[in-house]
Protein backbone atom coordinates (compact mmCIF):
# COMPACT_ATOMS: atom_id res chain seq x y z
CA UNK A 1 0.00 0.00 0.00
CA UNK A 2 1.04 3.40 -1.27
CA UNK A 3 1.72 6.15 2.22
CA UNK A 4 -0.46 9.11 2.14
CA UNK A 5 1.13 12.43 2.82
CA UNK A 6 -2.29 13.95 3.24
CA UNK A 7 -1.93 16.88 5.83
CA UNK A 8 -5.20 16.80 7.02
CA UNK A 9 -5.94 13.38 7.97
CA UNK A 10 -2.47 13.38 9.60
CA UNK A 11 -3.55 16.43 11.57
CA UNK A 12 -7.01 14.99 12.09
CA UNK A 13 -5.04 12.04 13.65
CA UNK A 14 -3.01 14.38 15.97
CA UNK A 15 -5.47 15.74 16.44
CA UNK A 16 -7.21 12.54 17.95
CA UNK A 17 -4.27 11.61 19.85
CA UNK A 18 -3.43 14.95 21.46
CA UNK A 19 -6.89 15.01 22.82
CA UNK A 20 -5.81 11.85 25.17
CA UNK A 21 -3.03 14.16 26.95
CA UNK A 22 -5.01 17.42 27.15
CA UNK A 23 -6.62 18.55 30.27
CA UNK A 24 -10.48 17.12 30.40
CA UNK A 25 -13.47 19.11 31.72
CA UNK A 26 -14.51 19.73 35.09
CA UNK A 27 -16.39 16.83 36.37
CA UNK A 28 -19.85 16.67 35.14
CA UNK A 29 -19.32 19.01 32.18
CA UNK A 30 -20.39 17.90 28.66
CA UNK A 31 -18.20 15.19 27.21
CA UNK A 32 -19.51 14.56 24.12
CA UNK A 33 -17.31 13.76 21.04
CA UNK A 34 -17.01 17.34 19.71
CA UNK A 35 -15.94 18.04 22.82
CA UNK A 36 -13.01 16.42 23.22
CA UNK A 37 -12.23 17.41 18.97
CA UNK A 38 -12.32 20.82 20.55
CA UNK A 39 -10.20 20.30 23.41
CA UNK A 40 -7.57 17.99 21.07
CA UNK A 41 -7.45 21.37 18.39
CA UNK A 42 -6.68 23.45 21.41
CA UNK A 43 -3.97 21.03 22.54
CA UNK A 44 -2.57 20.89 19.32
CA UNK A 45 -2.81 24.64 18.99
CA UNK A 46 -0.65 25.52 22.40
CA UNK A 47 2.27 22.79 20.84
CA UNK A 48 2.71 24.87 17.80
CA UNK A 49 2.57 27.58 19.46
CA UNK A 50 5.27 26.29 22.04
CA UNK A 51 8.88 28.03 20.58
CA UNK A 52 12.59 27.16 22.31
CA UNK A 53 13.76 30.09 24.49
CA UNK A 54 16.54 31.66 22.21
CA UNK A 55 18.29 32.42 25.75
CA UNK A 56 20.95 30.34 28.08
CA UNK A 57 19.89 29.17 30.70
CA UNK A 58 21.32 30.47 34.19
CA UNK A 59 21.08 27.43 36.05
CA UNK A 60 19.94 24.10 35.64
CA UNK A 61 17.91 21.50 38.61
CA UNK A 62 18.45 17.85 37.74
CA UNK A 63 15.29 16.55 40.11
CA UNK A 64 15.29 13.24 40.53
CA UNK A 65 12.14 10.63 41.79
CA UNK A 66 13.81 7.90 42.59
CA UNK A 67 12.25 5.12 41.22
CA UNK A 68 9.53 7.44 39.77
CA UNK A 69 8.25 5.37 36.97
CA UNK A 70 5.49 5.67 34.69
CA UNK A 71 3.26 3.83 37.36
CA UNK A 72 4.15 5.66 40.37
CA UNK A 73 3.36 8.72 38.63
CA UNK A 74 0.00 7.69 37.61
CA UNK A 75 -1.20 6.52 41.15
CA UNK A 76 -0.19 9.81 42.26
CA UNK A 77 -1.96 11.68 39.53
CA UNK A 78 -5.34 9.48 40.05
CA UNK A 79 -5.15 9.89 43.96
CA UNK A 80 -4.44 13.72 43.57
CA UNK A 81 -7.63 14.23 41.76
CA UNK A 82 -9.59 12.40 43.77
CA UNK A 83 -8.73 13.83 46.69
CA UNK A 84 -9.28 16.88 45.41
CA UNK A 85 -12.68 15.91 44.69
CA UNK A 86 -12.31 15.41 40.53
CA UNK A 87 -11.46 12.73 38.17
CA UNK A 88 -7.88 11.73 39.16
CA UNK A 89 -7.60 10.62 35.36
CA UNK A 90 -8.09 14.13 34.39
CA UNK A 91 -5.86 15.54 36.79
CA UNK A 92 -2.21 16.67 35.90
CA UNK A 93 1.01 16.64 38.64
CA UNK A 94 2.43 20.07 38.58
CA UNK A 95 5.09 18.85 36.56
CA UNK A 96 3.25 17.84 33.55
CA UNK A 97 2.26 21.05 33.24
CA UNK A 98 5.53 22.37 32.13
CA UNK A 99 6.11 23.34 27.96
CA UNK A 100 8.13 19.98 27.34
CA UNK A 101 8.23 16.51 28.56
CA UNK A 102 9.60 13.36 27.54
CA UNK A 103 10.08 10.03 28.57
CA UNK A 104 13.70 8.50 28.88
CA UNK A 105 14.61 5.02 29.75
CA UNK A 106 17.89 4.19 31.99
CA UNK A 107 18.73 0.74 32.89
CA UNK A 108 21.81 -1.44 33.43
CA UNK A 109 24.73 -3.51 31.06
CA UNK A 110 24.39 -6.63 32.07
CA UNK A 111 21.23 -6.78 33.83
CA UNK A 112 16.74 -6.22 32.99
CA UNK A 113 16.52 -4.90 36.76
CA UNK A 114 19.05 -1.99 37.36
CA UNK A 115 19.64 -0.38 40.35
CA UNK A 116 19.85 3.17 41.74
CA UNK A 117 24.27 2.88 40.51
CA UNK A 118 23.67 2.42 36.83
CA UNK A 119 20.79 4.59 36.35
CA UNK A 120 22.03 7.51 37.85
CA UNK A 121 25.32 6.97 36.69
CA UNK A 122 23.41 6.74 32.90
CA UNK A 123 21.86 10.30 33.89
CA UNK A 124 24.98 11.82 35.52
CA UNK A 125 27.84 10.86 32.18
CA UNK A 126 25.66 9.71 29.91
CA UNK A 127 26.77 5.78 29.48
CA UNK A 128 25.46 2.93 30.75
CA UNK A 129 27.33 0.24 33.41
CA UNK A 130 26.83 -2.70 35.62
CA UNK A 131 24.56 -2.94 38.46
CA UNK A 132 26.28 -1.73 41.60
CA UNK A 133 28.96 0.44 39.79
CA UNK A 134 29.17 4.66 40.25
CA UNK A 135 31.04 6.70 37.82
CA UNK A 136 32.58 4.28 35.42
CA UNK A 137 32.79 2.18 32.30
CA UNK A 138 30.91 -1.03 31.75
CA UNK A 139 34.23 -2.28 31.77
CA UNK A 140 34.74 -2.84 35.07
CA UNK A 141 32.83 -5.66 37.26
CA UNK A 142 30.92 -4.85 40.78
CA UNK A 143 33.51 -5.29 43.54
CA UNK A 144 36.37 -4.77 41.47
CA UNK A 145 39.43 -3.88 43.85
CA UNK A 146 41.71 -2.53 41.33
CA UNK A 147 42.44 1.08 42.03
CA UNK A 148 44.30 0.88 38.55
CA UNK A 149 41.39 -0.32 36.97
CA UNK A 150 38.85 1.61 38.80
CA UNK A 151 40.84 5.07 37.17
CA UNK A 152 41.32 3.64 33.94
CA UNK A 153 37.95 3.61 33.23
CA UNK A 154 36.38 6.61 35.26
CA UNK A 155 33.49 8.65 33.26
CA UNK A 156 33.00 12.00 34.35
CA UNK A 157 29.67 13.51 35.75
CA UNK A 158 27.77 16.64 34.87
CA UNK A 159 28.41 17.81 38.51
CA UNK A 160 32.23 17.29 37.71
CA UNK A 161 32.06 18.78 34.16
CA UNK A 162 30.55 22.36 35.82
CA UNK A 163 33.17 21.93 38.57
CA UNK A 164 35.85 21.95 35.45
CA UNK A 165 34.13 24.91 34.58
CA UNK A 166 34.40 27.19 37.68
CA UNK A 167 30.15 26.52 37.93
CA UNK A 168 28.80 26.30 41.26
CA UNK A 169 27.73 22.81 41.83
CA UNK A 170 25.27 20.91 44.37
CA UNK A 171 23.66 18.11 45.96
CA UNK A 172 20.71 17.92 47.99
CA UNK A 173 19.10 14.52 49.19
CA UNK A 174 16.33 13.04 51.13
CA UNK A 175 18.83 10.09 51.33
CA UNK A 176 22.32 9.69 52.93
CA UNK A 177 24.46 11.38 50.77
CA UNK A 178 26.69 8.70 50.17
CA UNK A 179 23.95 6.62 49.35
CA UNK A 180 23.87 5.37 45.15
CA UNK A 181 21.73 8.32 43.74
CA UNK A 182 23.72 11.17 45.41
CA UNK A 183 26.75 9.57 45.23
CA UNK A 184 26.35 9.19 41.36
CA UNK A 185 27.09 12.89 41.34
CA UNK A 186 30.57 12.98 42.57
CA UNK A 187 32.29 9.23 43.01
CA UNK A 188 33.59 6.82 41.40
CA UNK A 189 33.46 3.24 42.92
CA UNK A 190 33.09 -0.42 42.07
CA UNK A 191 30.26 -1.39 44.38
CA UNK A 192 27.95 1.08 45.78
CA UNK A 193 27.97 -0.08 49.32
CA UNK A 194 31.07 0.87 49.96
CA UNK A 195 29.89 4.49 51.38
CA UNK A 196 32.76 4.91 54.19
CA UNK A 197 36.50 2.66 55.02
CA UNK A 198 35.19 0.46 57.31
CA UNK A 199 33.13 -0.91 54.21
CA UNK A 200 35.87 -1.37 52.00
CA UNK A 201 37.53 -4.65 51.34
CA UNK A 202 41.30 -4.88 52.89
CA UNK A 203 42.96 -5.04 49.99
CA UNK A 204 42.21 -2.26 48.10
CA UNK A 205 42.95 0.78 47.58
CA UNK A 206 40.05 2.11 46.23
CA UNK A 207 38.30 5.24 48.22
CA UNK A 208 35.31 4.75 50.13
CA UNK A 209 32.40 7.19 48.57
CA UNK A 210 32.02 9.47 51.75
CA UNK A 211 35.95 10.19 51.37
CA UNK A 212 35.83 10.78 47.39
CA UNK A 213 33.40 14.07 48.53
CA UNK A 214 36.48 15.65 49.91
CA UNK A 215 38.99 14.31 48.16
CA UNK A 216 38.30 14.14 44.47
CA UNK A 217 37.61 18.04 45.21
CA UNK A 218 39.80 21.05 45.25
CA UNK A 219 43.35 21.89 45.05
CA UNK A 220 45.04 19.28 43.07
CA UNK A 221 41.70 17.77 42.30
CA UNK A 222 38.45 18.68 40.09
CA UNK A 223 37.55 22.28 40.93
CA UNK A 224 37.02 24.69 43.76
CA UNK A 225 34.81 22.16 45.60
CA UNK A 226 30.89 21.67 45.92
CA UNK A 227 29.38 24.37 47.01
CA UNK A 228 26.20 23.47 48.50
CA UNK A 229 25.68 19.39 50.53
CA UNK A 230 22.43 18.57 52.04
CA UNK A 231 20.65 15.78 52.92
CA UNK A 232 21.50 12.60 55.43
CA UNK A 233 24.42 10.53 56.56
CA UNK A 234 26.36 11.99 58.99
CA UNK A 235 27.47 8.69 60.60
CA UNK A 236 29.83 7.66 56.94
CA UNK A 237 31.56 11.17 57.98
CA UNK A 238 32.22 10.96 61.33
CA UNK A 239 34.92 8.71 63.21
CA UNK A 240 33.81 6.45 65.47
CA UNK A 241 35.34 8.12 68.28
CA UNK A 242 32.85 11.16 68.36
CA UNK A 243 29.47 10.70 69.52
CA UNK A 244 26.56 11.78 67.27
CA UNK A 245 25.55 15.60 68.24
CA UNK A 246 21.79 14.50 67.59
CA UNK A 247 21.35 11.15 69.03
CA UNK A 248 23.68 10.58 71.98
CA UNK A 249 23.31 6.48 71.52
CA UNK A 250 24.99 6.59 68.11
CA UNK A 251 28.57 7.85 66.92
CA UNK A 252 30.07 7.70 64.04
CA UNK A 253 31.27 4.72 61.66
CA UNK A 254 34.56 5.85 60.28
CA UNK A 255 37.17 3.59 61.51
CA UNK A 256 39.86 5.37 60.15
CA UNK A 257 39.76 8.60 62.22
CA UNK A 258 39.08 11.30 59.55
CA UNK A 259 36.56 13.23 60.59
CA UNK A 260 34.93 14.69 57.27
CA UNK A 261 32.82 17.59 58.13
CA UNK A 262 35.99 19.04 59.64
CA UNK A 263 38.14 18.53 56.52
CA UNK A 264 34.50 19.68 54.44
CA UNK A 265 35.36 23.89 56.45
CA UNK A 266 38.94 23.71 56.22
CA UNK A 267 39.50 22.59 52.54
CA UNK A 268 36.87 24.11 51.51
CA UNK A 269 36.52 27.25 53.70
CA UNK A 270 33.06 26.06 53.97
CA UNK A 271 30.62 25.30 57.13
CA UNK A 272 29.02 22.47 58.69
CA UNK A 273 25.52 22.65 60.42
CA UNK A 274 23.47 18.77 61.49
CA UNK A 275 20.20 20.67 62.45
CA UNK A 276 17.15 23.65 61.79
CA UNK A 277 18.77 26.06 63.93
CA UNK A 278 22.23 25.31 62.69
CA UNK A 279 21.28 25.91 58.89
CA UNK A 280 18.69 28.88 59.48
CA UNK A 281 21.62 30.74 60.81
CA UNK A 282 23.94 30.45 57.61
CA UNK A 283 24.72 33.17 55.93
CA UNK A 284 24.23 32.71 52.28
CA UNK A 285 25.94 35.85 51.53
CA UNK A 286 29.69 34.83 53.60
CA UNK A 287 30.80 32.99 50.28
CA UNK A 288 31.41 30.13 52.19
CA UNK A 289 30.67 26.30 51.50
CA UNK A 290 27.67 24.49 53.00
CA UNK A 291 27.98 20.85 54.14
CA UNK A 292 24.37 19.92 56.26
CA UNK A 293 24.09 16.45 56.97
CA UNK A 294 20.82 16.02 59.47
CA UNK A 295 20.41 12.67 60.52
CA UNK A 296 23.23 9.43 60.42
CA UNK A 297 21.83 8.06 58.14
CA UNK A 298 18.68 8.57 55.27
CA UNK A 299 16.31 11.74 56.24
CA UNK A 300 13.14 11.38 58.23
CA UNK A 301 10.19 10.84 56.06
CA UNK A 302 7.63 13.52 56.15
CA UNK A 303 5.38 12.18 58.40
CA UNK A 304 8.06 11.98 60.95
CA UNK A 305 9.67 15.38 60.68
CA UNK A 306 7.18 17.45 63.02
CA UNK A 307 8.69 15.11 66.04
CA UNK A 308 11.52 15.03 64.76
Amino acid sequence: MQKTTDHSTALAALCLITSCLAAGPAAGADESATFWYRDGQQALRNAVELQADPGQARNVILFIGDGMGVATVTAARILEGQLAGADGERNRLAFEELPYLALSKTYSANQQTPDSAPTMTAMMAGIKTNDGVLGLGPEVCRGETDAAVIAAHRVPSLLEMAEHRGLATGIISTARITHATPAATYAHTSERDWERDTQLPPDTAIPDIAAQLIDNFGPGAIGDGIEVVLGGGRREFLPDTRIDPEDRNAQGRRGDGRDLTEEFTTRFDGEFVWNQAGFDAFDPASGKRLLGLFEPSHMEYEHDRATD
